[in-house]
């Protein structure tokens, strides 16, 4: 198969109904758009050879997207601008290109920063108070529920910043090796998820900061 001789970093936004759609749906979706756009796109090796296509972070079903991240692998160079525009043009509504940029071949993938702002729902109590208080807490645990699988999440770990700001909170979550806290996990501990879900509200990830 064809080395990568280009790399394409796009940001992109996930809004509307499509903040619906699975981390593996979504990839497809991206595959099937770089195919019909005719992009010289660089595959894998293998038996089953696919797109040099990335996502370093996944986004949960549900959660809106404002700033999120692709690369993509060329075997072409090809000017940033016209990727940005022939993908645009086979994407669904609910996606856009916010920009493409060419990296290095072998560009710093890993999340470090994860920045979320979550819309208070009705019926909340939250003040500023709860907030200082859990920003000057050393640790505080929730459970964490998977498949079968129930264990708890040392949260305040991963707690960067905090702000009540209007009828949202504003949070900055560290993303490490072992892992990162959930936004719904933050408002658990703030006091906000008794008889709510806030993964059924809006909850939107702004930015995606990764390792240089």
């Amino acid at each position: 198969m064809a080395q990568v001789k280009q790399n394409i970093r796009i940001r992109f936004s996930k809004q509307g109904d499509i903040r619906f759609t699975s981390h593996h749906d979504l990839m497809r979706l991206f595959e099937r758009a770089l195919r019909r756009a005719d992009l010289p796109i660089a595959m894998s090796e293998g038996h089953n050879p696919r797109p040099r296509l990335s996502f370093p972070m996944a986004l949960s079903v549900a959660v809106a997207g404002r700033n999120e991240v692709a690369d993509v692998g060329l075997r072409e160079w090809t000017r940033p601008d016209e990727v940005r525009t022939r993908l645009q043009a086979e994407l669904p509504a609910g996606i856009e290109i916010r920009s493409a940029q060419a990296t290095g071949i072998h560009p710093g993938r890993r999340p470090v920063e994860l920045a979320y702002r979550v819309p208070l729902l009705e019926g909340h109590s939250l003040c500023e108070a709860a907030v200082r208080e859990l920003l000057a807490t050393d640790a505080v645990t929730v459970k964490r529920a998977r498949k079968d699988e129930v264990r708890e999440v040392e949260v305040r770990q991963f707690v960067k910043a905090l702000r009540l700001e209007g009828e949202a909170v504003h949070m900055l979550l560290r993303c490490t090796e072992g892992g990162t806290a959930r936004p719904e996990e933050v408002m658990e501990v703030l006091g906000c998820r008794e008889g709510v879900d806030y993964r059924k509200g809006a909850i939107e990830r702004t930015h995606v900061n990764l390792s240089s």
